[in-house]
């Protein structure tokens, strides 16, 4: 005979009334409680009788999306690429999904109040577009996150961040093993903290590979298509041109490739153009961009698992998570015939 509500009610020692809410997921008990109804139920083997019961069974995360400049979030942002595996891997520790978007603008009572009101368990934080003085307004919350796409070494947040220096060191040094001697980099105006990281390891790459570093070489971009369109009509005045550009992301990548063959240019006979994060227009461009690639298996449900683990057994010592990448090579990469 089917087992009912009441039936696990009596083996629990607790109100028939008090296992209908759990089922029903609706509030009235503890956590810890509804934990037990649901740990006994699945131990007898009577899932059936958790039909009406949602995956938010445990509560609320929250992805908060912070934005400080809006055009690096608002133009193709990246998170949206790994939303899809950071849903399935909440769902398997029985979270729901809630989006939460937060100005820089706002003031830290209204931030407070905001993420406070969410009714959410913890969050991640989209943190790209944050610098260190952002962090504040989430460390006096006093509520579990963890910062994504955002490494802040020096703070004692965690956070799940792209290993850029060794994405951007495989960049160059695969453009060096093609023979390029004369290497640019397409870098953006905004600054955030994983566009300084690879721009700042492209310049230690250049000069341990024994190149010449020239601020010619520097083409300076917005983030727009337009910006970018613009940026080289006038870099393009220059007398001295790299033979290969690294980009401080593939959208800006490919913003500039179509740019160059609008004035005449090759790719990648007369230039050669890597990119970063292996987005999906990386493929859509011709030729195809060749890139550094994120894995978003891991990038997304590390966040996750970093703070449903905080969750569950709180603590002091902050952990950072270092995603490493792969190089992908498309056709935007000739090999350069050295002199």
């Amino acid at each position: 005979m089917a087992m009912k509500a009441k039936d696990i009610a009596e083996l629990l020692n607790v109100s028939t009334a008090t296992v209908s809410i759990v089922l029903n997921n609706k509030p009235g008990v503890s956590n810890e409680t509804r934990e037990i109804v649901i740990s006994k139920i699945r131990e007898l083997g009577c899932e059936y009788l958790l039909k009406n019961l949602s995956v938010t069974e445990k509560g609320t995360i929250g992805f908060v999306v912070y934005k400080r400049y809006g055009k690096i979030i608002e133009e193709s942002p990246f998170f949206t690429y790994t939303l899809e595996s950071i849903n399935n891997s909440l769902q398997k520790y029985g979270y729901g999904l809630k989006f939460v978007y937060i100005n820089k603008g706002s003031s830290q009572e209204e931030i407070e109040f905001q993420l406070h009101e969410s009714g959410c368990e913890g969050f991640i934080v989209y943190a790209v577009e944050m610098n260190d003085a952002d962090l504040d307004l989430f460390t006096n919350i006093r509520l579990p996150f963890v910062l994504l796409d955002n490494s802040f070494q020096a703070r004692d947040v965690d956070c799940v961040a792209i290993n850029n220096i060794q994405g951007t060191s495989k960049a160059i040094r695969h453009l060096y093993r093609m023979g390029h001697r004369k290497i640019g980099y397409i870098k953006c105006t905004i600054p955030i903290n994983s566009f300084k990281e690879r721009y700042k390891e492209y310049t230690y790459q250049i000069q341990s590979l024994g190149l010449e570093y020239k601020d010619e070489y520097i083409l300076n971009v917005g983030y727009s298509e337009n910006e970018v369109l613009e940026a080289v009509q006038d870099y393009l005045k220059t007398a001295d041109m790299p033979t290969a550009f690294f980009a401080d992301n593939d959208l800006l990548g490919c913003f500039a490739m179509q740019a160059l063959k609008q004035h005449g240019y090759s790719i990648p006979e007369d230039i050669s153009i890597v990119g970063f994060d292996d987005r999906p227009v990386c493929k859509l461009v011709e030729p195809q961009l060749s890139t550094i690639a994120v894995p978003l298996d891991l990038f997304g449900p590390s966040a996750v698992e970093l703070l449903v683990t905080k969750i569950k057994k709180p603590r002091t010592q902050s952990l950072k998570v270092d995603i490493g990448t792969n190089f992908v090579e498309r056709g935007s990469v000739s090999r350069k015939l050295l002199p």
